[in-house]
């Protein structure tokens, strides 16, 4: 059983909120099991419609122009056998600068998207035992919000923390929080866009004329107004065409518009003494296409003396068989020159 108020279909207009406002403390139901944003003791999942399919919502996918105001209703779950209170609010989301993360924005930062737009019915749930809430939240665009995706989460933030992690010695509180993703796309133009940018392969120094590993660092930008999953494939071959392994699997990425991060590739099978040259393409849907490639010299330096060594051992013993090999003629004696003392 869920809210009647809130259906899966979108309403406009703040008599719609404040109605439902009104009914929201608490609309406590049996729990059911949910997919999407849950880790484990609790979950935030966008209500399902009153005549639910076989496949539940995971994300709120919304359309509309600019200027309008939408409204939605999103489930807290308690899977706990204790009461738990939680702090709900509307976030923006992010990448993270390193490896490209998908991350909603904390309650104590900056917000200017979503996060900003989004009033939620109800900023603090209490909720018993195995118990779920639906809370509703609006979310009103600008007259000049720019057209594209705008990409963002309603989170539900452990009011008490109840997690622990240690920095540098000290046991530090941590806040627990699980979002739901909100994936709003406002008319206009759409133009996607990638970026490969400051390829950068590195290598240690390999001191014995063994193979070593090296990494792949490359800037990923979203440069469009749309929000990209893109299909990154890095390769890498050395001198003579040689394959080179990549470590690990590429991550899949869920890029917001104006994202931008630095990511981070692993080789394995690199010649002491080799020349290695990667290739990194970055593709998505709507034709979006980008690809970058660069190159890099290894030097064993006890790797090129041994390479000489050998290389000089060879020309000794060839010059060796050159000479066994001269053809001299049948019965002509060796000569010896013997100098007259006059």
């Amino acid at each position: 059983m869920r809210h009647p108020l809130w259906p899966r279909r979108l309403r406009t207009g703040a008599a719609a909120l404040a109605a439902a406002v009104a009914a929201v403390t608490l609309t406590v139901v049996p729990i059911r099991p949910a997919a999407a944003a849950d880790n484990g003791e609790w979950a935030v999942v966008p209500t399902p419609p009153a005549n639910a399919g076989p496949t539940p919502r995971l994300y709120f996918f919304l359309e509309s122009p600019a200027g309008r105001t939408l409204t939605d209703s999103v489930r807290v779950i308690n899977r706990t056998d204790t009461e738990r209170t939680f702090t709900v609010y509307g976030a923006d989301a992010y990448n993270t600068a390193r490896d490209g993360g998908f991350a909603l924005r904390q309650l104590t930062e900056k917000q200017s998207d979503i996060g900003v737009w989004t009033v939620v019915g109800a900023g603090t749930v209490v909720l018993p035992p195995k118990a779920q809430a639906d809370i509703p939240f609006t979310i009103t665009i600008p007259t000049n919000a720019s057209p594209g995706d705008h990409i963002g989460g309603i989170v539900a933030m452990e009011s008490v923390p109840g997690g622990r992690s240690e920095q540098n010695g000290v046991a530090v509180a941590v806040q627990r929080a699980v979002g739901a993703r909100i994936y709003l796309r406002v008319a206009g133009p759409e133009m996607p866009g990638l970026n490969l940018a400051d390829l950068d392969l590195t290598h240690p120094t390999p001191w014995l004329p063994t193979p070593v590993d090296g990494a792949l660092e490359y800037t990923l930008a979203n440069t469009g107004n749309l929000r990209l999953a893109p299909t990154i494939t890095v390769t890498a071959s050395g001198m003579f065409g040689h394959r080179i392994h990549q470590r690990g699997a590429t991550p899949q990425l869920d890029l917001v518009p104006g994202a931008e991060s630095r990511m981070r590739t692993r080789f394995t099978g690199l010649w002491p003494v080799d020349v290695v040259t990667a290739t990194v393409t970055a593709k998505a849907d709507g034709g979006v296409l980008t690809v970058r490639t660069t190159r890099t010299v290894v030097v064993s330096w006890t790797g090129v003396a041994a390479l000489a060594a050998l290389i000089a051992a060879a020309v000794v013993a060839w010059r060796r068989r050159r000479r066994a090999q001269v053809a001299r003629p049948r019965g002509v004696p060796r000569v010896r020159a013997h100098a007259e003392v006059g």
